[in-house]
Protein backbone atom coordinates (compact mmCIF):
# COMPACT_ATOMS: atom_id res chain seq x y z
CA UNK A 1 0.00 0.00 0.00
CA UNK A 2 1.08 3.77 -0.46
CA UNK A 3 0.04 6.57 1.26
CA UNK A 4 -0.14 10.03 0.84
CA UNK A 5 -1.00 12.50 3.21
CA UNK A 6 -1.55 15.95 4.00
CA UNK A 7 -2.71 18.31 7.09
CA UNK A 8 -6.17 19.47 6.54
CA UNK A 9 -5.15 23.00 6.72
CA UNK A 10 -2.31 22.74 3.86
CA UNK A 11 -2.43 23.66 0.42
CA UNK A 12 -1.94 19.81 -0.53
CA UNK A 13 -5.36 19.08 1.28
CA UNK A 14 -7.69 20.23 -1.42
CA UNK A 15 -5.51 18.25 -4.09
CA UNK A 16 -5.93 14.81 -2.31
CA UNK A 17 -9.27 15.63 -1.70
CA UNK A 18 -9.61 16.12 -5.27
CA UNK A 19 -7.41 13.09 -5.91
CA UNK A 20 -9.29 11.20 -4.39
CA UNK A 21 -12.78 11.80 -6.49
CA UNK A 22 -11.20 11.45 -9.69
CA UNK A 23 -9.55 7.96 -8.26
CA UNK A 24 -12.04 6.09 -7.66
CA UNK A 25 -13.17 5.82 -11.08
CA UNK A 26 -9.43 5.17 -12.86
CA UNK A 27 -9.13 2.05 -14.71
CA UNK A 28 -5.97 0.33 -13.33
CA UNK A 29 -4.60 0.26 -16.89
CA UNK A 30 -4.29 3.94 -16.33
CA UNK A 31 -3.47 4.69 -12.54
CA UNK A 32 -2.44 2.55 -9.67
CA UNK A 33 -5.33 1.04 -7.81
CA UNK A 34 -7.11 3.94 -5.39
CA UNK A 35 -7.88 2.13 -2.22
CA UNK A 36 -10.03 4.56 0.15
CA UNK A 37 -9.21 8.06 1.67
CA UNK A 38 -10.42 9.60 5.06
CA UNK A 39 -9.90 12.58 7.09
CA UNK A 40 -9.39 11.88 10.88
CA UNK A 41 -6.50 13.41 13.46
CA UNK A 42 -6.30 16.86 11.47
CA UNK A 43 -5.37 14.57 8.09
CA UNK A 44 -6.51 13.57 4.83
CA UNK A 45 -4.78 10.65 3.92
CA UNK A 46 -5.18 8.87 0.57
CA UNK A 47 -4.24 5.06 0.06
CA UNK A 48 -3.37 3.13 -3.33
CA UNK A 49 -2.12 0.06 -4.75
CA UNK A 50 2.02 0.26 -3.97
CA UNK A 51 3.63 -0.73 -7.65
CA UNK A 52 7.25 -1.25 -7.93
CA UNK A 53 9.09 1.27 -10.65
CA UNK A 54 10.63 4.45 -11.27
CA UNK A 55 10.55 7.54 -13.42
CA UNK A 56 10.42 7.45 -17.17
CA UNK A 57 13.41 8.97 -18.82
CA UNK A 58 11.49 11.02 -21.72
CA UNK A 59 14.83 11.79 -23.53
CA UNK A 60 15.54 11.21 -27.28
CA UNK A 61 16.52 7.56 -27.49
CA UNK A 62 15.16 6.71 -24.00
CA UNK A 63 14.03 3.27 -23.96
CA UNK A 64 11.36 4.48 -21.91
CA UNK A 65 9.58 6.71 -24.15
CA UNK A 66 7.58 4.52 -26.72
CA UNK A 67 5.76 3.26 -23.18
CA UNK A 68 5.28 6.95 -21.99
CA UNK A 69 4.10 8.36 -25.28
CA UNK A 70 1.83 4.93 -25.42
CA UNK A 71 0.73 6.26 -22.17
CA UNK A 72 -0.65 9.53 -23.11
CA UNK A 73 -2.02 8.23 -26.62
CA UNK A 74 -4.32 5.30 -24.28
CA UNK A 75 -5.99 8.19 -21.89
CA UNK A 76 -8.45 8.83 -24.91
CA UNK A 77 -9.58 5.61 -25.28
CA UNK A 78 -9.48 4.15 -21.70
CA UNK A 79 -10.93 7.46 -20.38
CA UNK A 80 -13.82 8.40 -22.58
CA UNK A 81 -16.63 8.89 -21.96
CA UNK A 82 -15.47 10.46 -18.89
CA UNK A 83 -15.66 8.16 -15.80
CA UNK A 84 -15.97 10.48 -13.43
CA UNK A 85 -19.40 12.47 -12.99
CA UNK A 86 -17.90 15.27 -10.41
CA UNK A 87 -15.35 16.41 -13.27
CA UNK A 88 -15.40 20.04 -14.21
CA UNK A 89 -14.93 21.22 -17.43
CA UNK A 90 -11.01 21.27 -18.45
CA UNK A 91 -11.80 24.66 -20.31
CA UNK A 92 -11.47 26.54 -16.31
CA UNK A 93 -8.49 25.16 -16.34
CA UNK A 94 -7.37 26.48 -19.50
CA UNK A 95 -9.17 29.90 -19.53
CA UNK A 96 -7.33 30.38 -16.37
CA UNK A 97 -3.62 30.09 -17.93
CA UNK A 98 -4.41 32.93 -20.68
CA UNK A 99 -3.63 36.61 -20.26
CA UNK A 100 -0.66 36.58 -18.57
CA UNK A 101 1.73 37.68 -22.24
CA UNK A 102 -0.52 41.51 -21.75
CA UNK A 103 0.31 41.40 -18.21
CA UNK A 104 3.71 41.27 -18.81
CA UNK A 105 3.56 43.36 -21.32
CA UNK A 106 2.51 46.22 -19.20
CA UNK A 107 6.08 45.62 -17.33
CA UNK A 108 9.32 46.94 -19.99
CA UNK A 109 11.47 45.61 -17.97
CA UNK A 110 9.86 42.12 -17.69
CA UNK A 111 9.60 42.13 -21.62
CA UNK A 112 13.15 42.76 -22.00
CA UNK A 113 14.08 39.87 -19.92
CA UNK A 114 12.27 38.00 -22.44
CA UNK A 115 14.86 38.99 -25.32
CA UNK A 116 13.15 37.43 -28.03
CA UNK A 117 9.83 39.21 -29.49
CA UNK A 118 9.78 41.64 -31.83
CA UNK A 119 6.38 44.34 -31.65
CA UNK A 120 4.87 42.16 -33.74
CA UNK A 121 5.44 39.41 -32.58
CA UNK A 122 4.19 40.33 -29.18
CA UNK A 123 1.21 41.49 -30.88
CA UNK A 124 0.72 38.03 -32.24
CA UNK A 125 0.92 36.89 -28.78
CA UNK A 126 -1.48 39.01 -27.24
CA UNK A 127 -3.71 37.90 -30.21
CA UNK A 128 -3.43 33.96 -29.61
CA UNK A 129 -3.47 34.56 -25.91
CA UNK A 130 -7.34 34.96 -25.34
CA UNK A 131 -9.23 32.09 -22.81
CA UNK A 132 -11.87 31.88 -25.91
CA UNK A 133 -9.36 30.48 -27.87
CA UNK A 134 -8.85 27.44 -25.78
CA UNK A 135 -12.32 27.12 -23.79
CA UNK A 136 -14.55 25.57 -27.06
CA UNK A 137 -11.67 23.74 -28.39
CA UNK A 138 -10.87 22.26 -25.41
CA UNK A 139 -14.50 20.87 -25.03
CA UNK A 140 -15.07 16.73 -24.92
CA UNK A 141 -15.86 14.22 -22.71
CA UNK A 142 -12.47 12.92 -22.20
CA UNK A 143 -11.09 12.18 -18.62
CA UNK A 144 -7.60 14.40 -18.56
CA UNK A 145 -4.96 14.89 -16.20
CA UNK A 146 -3.78 18.55 -17.15
CA UNK A 147 -0.54 17.73 -15.47
CA UNK A 148 1.65 15.18 -17.33
CA UNK A 149 5.14 15.50 -16.46
CA UNK A 150 7.32 12.45 -15.88
CA UNK A 151 7.63 12.86 -12.37
CA UNK A 152 3.51 12.06 -12.58
CA UNK A 153 4.43 8.73 -14.68
CA UNK A 154 5.18 5.49 -13.27
CA UNK A 155 7.54 2.72 -15.43
CA UNK A 156 6.47 -0.73 -13.93
CA UNK A 157 9.66 -2.52 -12.57
CA UNK A 158 9.06 -6.20 -14.81
CA UNK A 159 6.48 -4.95 -17.63
CA UNK A 160 7.28 -1.84 -18.57
CA UNK A 161 3.70 -0.52 -18.30
CA UNK A 162 3.77 3.37 -17.67
CA UNK A 163 0.83 4.46 -15.82
CA UNK A 164 0.05 7.93 -14.65
CA UNK A 165 -0.06 9.29 -11.16
CA UNK A 166 -1.28 12.65 -9.22
CA UNK A 167 -4.87 13.02 -10.79
CA UNK A 168 -6.04 15.98 -8.30
CA UNK A 169 -6.12 18.12 -11.51
CA UNK A 170 -8.45 15.74 -13.39
CA UNK A 171 -10.85 17.45 -15.79
CA UNK A 172 -13.73 16.65 -18.48
CA UNK A 173 -12.09 17.93 -22.02
CA UNK A 174 -10.58 16.87 -25.32
CA UNK A 175 -7.83 14.51 -25.52
CA UNK A 176 -5.27 16.55 -26.85
CA UNK A 177 -5.44 18.51 -23.84
CA UNK A 178 -3.14 16.24 -22.10
CA UNK A 179 -0.73 16.00 -25.48
CA UNK A 180 -0.22 19.55 -25.61
CA UNK A 181 0.64 19.52 -21.93
CA UNK A 182 3.42 17.06 -22.98
CA UNK A 183 5.43 18.86 -25.23
CA UNK A 184 7.30 21.18 -23.29
CA UNK A 185 7.62 17.68 -20.98
CA UNK A 186 9.87 16.77 -24.30
CA UNK A 187 11.48 19.82 -25.20
CA UNK A 188 12.83 19.86 -21.27
CA UNK A 189 14.25 16.50 -21.61
CA UNK A 190 15.78 17.19 -25.20
CA UNK A 191 13.95 17.02 -27.69
CA UNK A 192 14.03 19.75 -30.42
CA UNK A 193 9.94 21.39 -30.28
CA UNK A 194 9.57 19.72 -33.65
CA UNK A 195 10.83 16.23 -32.73
CA UNK A 196 8.91 16.51 -29.82
CA UNK A 197 5.69 17.36 -31.89
CA UNK A 198 6.93 14.46 -34.06
CA UNK A 199 6.89 12.07 -31.58
CA UNK A 200 3.74 12.49 -30.55
CA UNK A 201 2.07 12.59 -33.83
CA UNK A 202 3.27 8.89 -33.94
CA UNK A 203 1.83 7.59 -31.20
CA UNK A 204 -1.20 10.01 -29.88
CA UNK A 205 -4.12 10.06 -32.41
CA UNK A 206 -5.68 13.33 -30.34
CA UNK A 207 -2.44 15.03 -30.92
CA UNK A 208 -2.48 14.78 -34.65
CA UNK A 209 -6.08 15.78 -34.72
CA UNK A 210 -5.56 19.35 -33.30
CA UNK A 211 -5.94 22.03 -35.24
CA UNK A 212 -2.78 24.16 -35.46
CA UNK A 213 -4.44 27.26 -34.52
CA UNK A 214 -5.67 25.59 -31.34
CA UNK A 215 -2.13 24.54 -30.46
CA UNK A 216 -0.59 27.49 -31.21
CA UNK A 217 -2.51 29.22 -28.66
CA UNK A 218 -2.43 26.49 -26.01
CA UNK A 219 1.29 26.57 -26.52
CA UNK A 220 1.58 31.05 -26.14
CA UNK A 221 -1.28 30.69 -22.85
CA UNK A 222 0.51 28.07 -20.86
CA UNK A 223 4.46 29.75 -21.56
CA UNK A 224 2.87 32.93 -20.69
CA UNK A 225 1.26 31.56 -17.74
CA UNK A 226 5.08 30.05 -16.15
CA UNK A 227 6.40 33.54 -17.69
CA UNK A 228 4.56 35.51 -15.36
CA UNK A 229 4.29 32.98 -12.38
CA UNK A 230 8.19 32.56 -12.43
CA UNK A 231 8.60 36.54 -12.35
CA UNK A 232 5.85 37.09 -9.42
CA UNK A 233 5.41 33.74 -8.17
CA UNK A 234 7.54 32.02 -5.00
CA UNK A 235 11.23 30.94 -5.63
CA UNK A 236 12.76 27.65 -4.67
CA UNK A 237 12.21 24.03 -6.83
CA UNK A 238 9.05 26.09 -7.95
CA UNK A 239 10.40 28.36 -9.23
CA UNK A 240 13.50 26.68 -10.40
CA UNK A 241 11.20 24.42 -12.37
CA UNK A 242 8.93 27.12 -13.84
CA UNK A 243 11.84 28.67 -14.98
CA UNK A 244 12.97 25.92 -17.26
CA UNK A 245 9.54 25.41 -18.39
CA UNK A 246 9.15 29.21 -19.63
CA UNK A 247 12.42 28.50 -21.32
CA UNK A 248 11.10 25.15 -22.92
CA UNK A 249 8.06 26.81 -23.69
CA UNK A 250 9.85 30.21 -25.52
CA UNK A 251 11.09 27.47 -28.06
CA UNK A 252 7.75 25.73 -28.50
CA UNK A 253 6.69 29.29 -29.14
CA UNK A 254 9.65 30.25 -31.89
CA UNK A 255 8.86 26.96 -33.80
CA UNK A 256 4.87 27.53 -33.65
CA UNK A 257 4.93 30.81 -35.16
CA UNK A 258 8.67 31.65 -36.30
Amino acid sequence: MFLKASPLGARMASHYRAEAVVGAHLPTAIAPEFLWSLEAGGWVVNAFESVRGREPGLWPGSADLIGALDAVGGLERELTPCPVPEAGAVGETLAALAGHWARLAAGPAEWAGQGLWTASQRARLEDLDRAERLVEPSAGDTLVHCDLRADNMLTETGTGRVRILDWSWGARGAAWVDAAFFVPQLILAGHSPAGAEVALAARVPAWRAVDSETASAFAVALTGYWTWHHAHGPGGALGAYRGRASEAGRKWIGHRLG
